[in-house]
């Protein structure tokens, strides 16, 4: 998975976060989102992600799988982030 250049990740001191494009906000990120979009922008997979989320948050797996699943797919349909041959997504 690949996120777009065009994104500034904005990272505010309590741990939400915005995602700005040309400097105008387009996204508010809450901890969770900040912590997926800062792993996918480190290249690391889905499960990877999902691992993170889970040892972060100290939440189930079953959750943390669902929660990156649906923001990835949300940051897709904006074009936010595209898969590509490198990245394993299951």
């Amino acid at each position: 998975m690949q996120v777009s250049g065009i994104v500034v990740f904005v990272l505010e001191s309590d741990g939400r976060a915005i995602l700005e494009v040309a400097g105008r906000p387009i996204f508010a990120l809450n901890p969770v989102a900040a912590t997926i979009w800062e792993n996918l922008a480190a290249g690391l997979t889905i499960d990877e992600i999902t691992d993170r989320v889970i040892t972060r948050f100290k939440v189930p797996e079953e959750r943390a799988a669902e929660d990156v699943e649906k923001f990835v797919q949300v940051l897709k349909q904006q074009f936010l982030v595209v898969d590509d041959a490198n990245s394993a997504t299951a």
